[in-house]
């Protein structure tokens, strides 16, 4: 909370996208709820409501609450305004919004920590600066970077300064952030959240996507986590990173006296994520574009596979032990929802955890060329919701409510997408049929 409360406060949620909705609000009255009643959205990202029975036309669009956790509240990026984020509850049963991405991960928050372990998050962000904002019409420019270089700051990273105003402002605004570099291909940008408790981490990683988009166009630039924007360039991931500390502050995946130097715990919980990679692919990687990331030679996650500080592998495993062990898991792409992938994630390392499952053998070497699996991402969307409706584990983990109206907006999307005609299709047929 900031030392001098503003006067306005732009209190935010997420849909079941990542995509933020919210309202301006007097900061005095932050504590009356039903101040900033708002009504149950079932849309897809083209505005079209998609019928979930219990919250939508059935039930008349009935009103829910936004509550304000108070702990998030702090200094925003628009000036003389303060952010924080609600969470959603139903005025007519007084129950939480079943929909509500924070409330499937605060439910798996807790899974952990009746366990007697606090789950830490962190997440490694990437998208591109573009030379101009999306208008939803026209191509994507992705900014001229003359000097570009891997791992660049300065110039040879963002000549239009636009990076390191977004890093700026977000230390401004209480969002962590440990530091920001160029990536890949120019005008690829990479920023690492601080690592903190989970909830916390995805509340960053949320409002980060946010700032970064107000901020470009207030520079009258753009920027895009889409997964795979451009065709010759990499595309965008979503790497997080995730340990669990005990209630002395312990490190919980650390164990120098077990294989590889990690728990029981860890690797359990590694596990648990192999077993449910295939449905794990919906909510990481949750649009048509995802699947042109999600393939062998992108380091994004395709295998079911784990590794000791191995890229090429879905679940890495970083050198780093004592108080910096950890699991990265690389297969989530920009365009996921944070709160809602860390909770997929921390719900099937829990079930790994609960079953005690049997970790394989690690990946050695390039696992594209030699993989130690035969299992994989689905190749595309709806491959990808079907094995997300099949696994009973991660419906009910998330909630029946939550997947199935996840899984009709997706649908819907891939029904827009079977039939869209593309400028490829133009390019290549348009000359001679």
């Amino acid at each position: 909370m900031t030392d001098t409360p503003l006067a306005t406060t732009r209190v935010l949620f997420s849909d079941l996208h990542g995509n933020s909705h919210g309202k301006y609000l007097d900061s005095a009255k932050l504590d009356h709820p039903t101040h900033y009643a708002i009504t149950v959205l079932t849309q897809g990202l083209n505005l079209d409501m998609v019928e979930a029975p219990g919250f939508g036309a059935d039930v008349g669009y009935p009103d829910m609450e936004g509550r304000v956790d108070m702990r998030t509240r702090r200094l925003g990026w628009e000036p003389g305004i303060d952010i924080a984020l609600v969470d959603l509850w139903r005025t007519d049963n007084h129950e939480p919004v079943a929909l509500d991405p924070r409330w499937a991960l605060s439910r798996q928050v807790d899974r952990w920590r009746a366990r007697g372990l606090e789950p830490l998050a962190g997440f490694e962000m990437e998208f591109f600066v573009l030379a101009e904002p999306s208008d939803g019409k026209s191509r994507l420019t992705p900014l001229p970077v003359p000097s570009h270089r891997v791992y660049a700051a300065g110039p040879g990273c963002d000549p239009s300064g636009l990076a390191v105003e977004i890093y700026q402002r977000c230390r401004r605004a209480g969002i962590a952030v440990d530091g920001y570099n160029g990536e890949f291909h120019p005008g690829q940008v990479e920023v690492a959240t601080g690592y903190r408790a989970a909830m916390d981490a995805a509340d960053d990683a949320f409002l980060f996507r946010e700032l970064a988009h107000e901020v470009a166009l207030e520079r009258g630039m753009g920027v895009t986590f889409m997964a795979r924007p451009f065709a010759d360039f990499v595309g965008n991931g979503m790497h997080l990173n995730i340990s669990t500390a005990g209630t002395d502050g312990s490190n919980q995946f650390h164990s120098p006296d077990e294989p590889h130097g990690l728990s029981a715990v860890c690797r359990h919980a590694i596990a648990g994520l192999l077993a449910h990679h295939e449905a794990l692919t919906a909510v990481g990687a949750p649009t048509v574009n995802s699947y042109k990331r999600l393939v062998p030679g992108m380091l994004s996650g395709y295998w079911a596979n784990w590794g000791v500080d191995n890229r090429i592998s879905t679940v890495r495993v970083p050198g780093e032990r004592g108080r910096a062990t950890r699991i990265e898991h690389r297969m989530a792409d920009g365009t996921a929802s944070p709160h809602l992938v860390l909770a997929a994630l921390l719900a099937a390392m829990a079930d790994g955890v609960e079953q005690s499952m049997t970790l394989p053998e690690p990946q050695v070497g390039d696992g594209d060329a030699a993989p130690n699996t035969d299992r994989h991402a689905p190749h595309d969307l709806p491959s990808a919701l079907d094995a997300l409706e099949q696994d009973q584990v991660l419906v009910e983990a998330l909630g029946e409510d939550l997947v199935a109206c996840f899984v009709k907006i997706k649908r819907a999307e891939c029904a827009r997408w079977a039939t869209a005609v593309t400028d490829w299709e133009h390019q290549e047929y348009g000359r001679f049929f």
